[in-house]
């Protein structure tokens, strides 16, 4: 980000000013007093608006007038932006008025939010700045001075809790507090998932009851499905002996022709004999090649008893892992209620009961006691110790000797594989022999049907002929019974499948309402026993990290800044100067004005470096403000901020200063001055 412009209209003691800015280092340069630093705070206004206890309207707009505004001119990635907001004197304070913004030529207008949500987008913030202080642009490209030596010279716990929002390390408290928030509402949803699962074995018996009443009414439909279909083929068949007396004659008058029929298609079918015949020496082939390739067999029946006898063992030896392990842990418990138990006689002086003094005599027995007990349960602690270990490591051997039995499993069922489409190819090849053989038999048939025929059209009688349609009327009143009480089941049927879809749904919901406990209860275990910790292990290695190259900054900047080889500073674990001269330890209240100053201006150069690089997205690394950074430097430190103005390497440097010896150090200086209540540039 590279500011290029900005426009003051009735903002504190300026009317209408434009002021330009260059990439290098520019100085604002003037009497104190004259509006340089009001420039610097119209500049945080036009970003981020109004800042709660720091920035107001009435801090903002010019006494005596009713309106005012900022509009800040910037360049982001090539991208031109301008940002305007606007104040308003209402009845009671100073208000947001319209604002708006300008990328690439487009406006875009927003209320106060919707401005610093855009603007937080374009310098690659994080949003959760949107309702809180922007600490990272106050940190890195503007900090007043004073309020640097205030972060240097308060208290530990809000110098950190600062630097946390700052590096943004304080989500992973807000994480822990959320995850309490959310352990509370999965304990709550876990007793209502228990009173739904509790009677879910009550249910799943009644419902296995009905399956069972409904099975024995399936059976006996389909007993009754069995028996009308055995009449219906009777009916069938009896229909067609009726209607086959009826054809006989004519029947047989057709048997001669299809008997020629079917000699062509026999030759057709010997035809088709020769080609098989061809085919089942190609299968024969196949299946030898197949047999040569299967690998040796093993019993498949074998090695799934030995996988079933290492399952037991590895679920023996599980449980008594788990065994050891609860045993352990309930002797932790004992000793730690015996070491309370010690700790509590010790410091106690009266008896809470009877008010009475314990005597030393008493609370010795106790002590001993529970000692002795300590003693007794540590040596079983060390005992089980060993003995989970020797088990645990069994369980391991096993599971991994499970592992080469269930490859060896693949193996055989591999050979399976290829067995089977043995088995396939040998099946065709008897298929087609079987084939053979009736098609023999076919003709044979014929013949011995046509003799058949025409001495039973020798046999025919009408007798016979009404005989086979009384049978046939008897199957069918039979079939009219049969359907009636086929129809009385089916209803029975329907009446059982309404229950069951109930208590099917009822069950699912049950199980479902199990399985989401379970999945609580491990989700709950994980939270309580392994996040938390993550989060602290996360947040401990971040400020290592923040804390090192911080310290290494600092020392860099305050060296350059202070030539003095008998001080040397650095920071402690809580990032509080740490600061020694002639090998003692000072407090930095005692340092001079100068290295006061010089020690704010190498903390603030130091944690701006550390939030840019941490922060490697952010568009504001090319710009630094400094407001008055040299109060109470010697002449030789003034000097020495030459060389921190060369040693930084930034593209955009603006400096607010009354000391006139800065103005050689920069590129471009912008004298500001205030004339009867007026600032103006010069």
């Amino acid at each position: 980000m590279i500011i290029t412009k900005i426009k003051l209209e009735n903002i504190r003691s300026y009317l209408h000013e434009e002021i330009n800015f260059l990439e290098g280092s520019s100085l604002l340069s003037g009497d104190v007093g004259s509006g340089k630093s009001s420039i610097l705070l119209a500049m945080d206004f036009a970003l981020f608006g109004f800042t709660k206890g720091e920035l107001s309207g009435d801090a903002l707009l010019r006494k005596g007038k009713n309106r005012g505004s900022v509009e800040l001119y910037f360049n982001i990635d090539g991208k031109n932006v301008v940002i305007k907001r606007g104040l308003k004197r209402s009845k009671d304070s100073v208000v947001q008025d319209y604002g708006y913004i300008y990328l690439d030529g487009v406006k875009k207008e927003g209320t106060a939010n919707e401005l610093k949500l855009a603007v937080l987008e374009l310098l690659k913030y994080p949003k959760e700045m949107l309702t809180k202080k922007s600490l990272v642009y106050r940190y890195t490209v503007y900090t007043p001075q004073e309020e640097m030596k205030q972060i240097l010279i308060g208290s530990k716990d809000l110098r950190l809790d600062t630097l946390r929002k700052i590096f943004n390390i304080d989500k992973y408290k807000r994480i822990k507090e959320n995850s309490k928030i959310l352990l509370s509402r999965l304990k709550d949803k876990k007793k209502e998932l228990e009173i739904l699962s509790s009677d879910l074995e009550v249910k799943e018996k009644e419902k296995v009851e009905n399956e069972n009443k409904l099975k024995d009414f399936d059976s006996d439909v389909k007993k009754i499905n069995l028996d009308i279909d055995t009449n219906s083929k009777l009916i069938s068949e009896k229909k067609d002996e009726v209607k086959k007396e009826e054809e006989n004659i004519e029947t047989l008058r057709n048997t001669k022709k299809e008997l020629e029929i079917n000699k062509i298609n026999f030759q057709n079918r010997k035809n088709n004999f020769d080609n098989n015949k061809i085919r089942v020496n190609e299968i024969e082939n196949s299946i030898k090649i197949l047999e040569e390739s299967i690998k040796k067999e093993f019993s498949v029946e074998n090695v799934l008893k030995k996988m079933d006898e290492k399952n037991k063992e590895i679920f023996s030896k599980d449980h008594e892992v788990k065994e050891f392990d609860n045993k352990m842990h309930e002797l932790k418990i004992k000793i730690n209620n015996s070491n309370e138990i010690i700790r509590s006689i010790k410091d106690l002086k009266k008896c809470p009961t009877c008010k009475q003094e314990v005597k030393d005599e008493y609370k010795n027995k106790i002590v001993k006691d529970e000692s002795e007990r300590i003693k007794y349960f540590e040596e079983f602690l060390k005992k089980y110790s060993m003995d989970y270990h020797d088990v645990d490591g069994e369980l391991e051997n096993l599971k991994k000797e499970l592992e080469d039995l269930r490859k060896l499993e693949r193996d055989i069922e591999m050979n399976k594989l290829k067995l089977e489409s043995i088995n396939e190819k040998k099946g065709l090849r008897n298929k087609i022999e079987k084939e053979n053989l009736e098609l023999r038999k076919e003709l044979e048939d014929l013949k011995v049907r046509e003799l058949n025929l025409v001495n039973k059209i020798k046999d025919y009688s009408k007798e016979e002929y009404e005989k086979k349609k009384s049978e046939l009327e008897i199957l069918l009143k039979k079939e009219k019974e049969l359907e009636v009480k086929k129809a009385e089941l089916n209803n029975e049927i329907k009446n059982i499948k309404i229950i069951l879809e109930r208590m099917e749904k009822e069950v699912k919901n049950k199980k479902e309402a199990k399985n989401k406990l379970i999945k609580i209860k491990e989700l709950q275990y994980f939270i309580e026993d392994k996040f938390n910790s993550l989060m602290d292990s996360l947040e401990r290695k971040i400020m290592l990290k923040v804390h090192y190259d911080f310290n290494e900054l600092f020392e860099k900047w305050f060296n350059i800044l202070v030539d003095n080889e008998l001080i040397q500073i650095g920071l402690d674990d809580e990032f509080t100067p740490k600061i020694e001269q002639n090998g003692y330890d000072i407090d930095y209240n005692y340092l001079s004005g100068g290295e006061k100053t010089a020690a704010a201006l190498a903390y603030r150069l130091a944690l701006n470096q550390v939030i840019n690089n941490l922060m490697s997205e952010i568009k504001t690394r090319d710009l630094l403000i400094l407001d008055e950074p040299t109060d109470g430097f010697s002449d030789e430190q003034l000097e020495r901020m030459r060389l921190v103005l060369e040693e930084l390497n930034i593209k955009q440097v603006i400096i607010v200063s009354h000391e006139d010896k800065i103005e050689s150090f920069v590129d471009r200086v912008v004298k500001v001055e205030k004339k009867e209540h007026v600032s103006k540039v010069i």
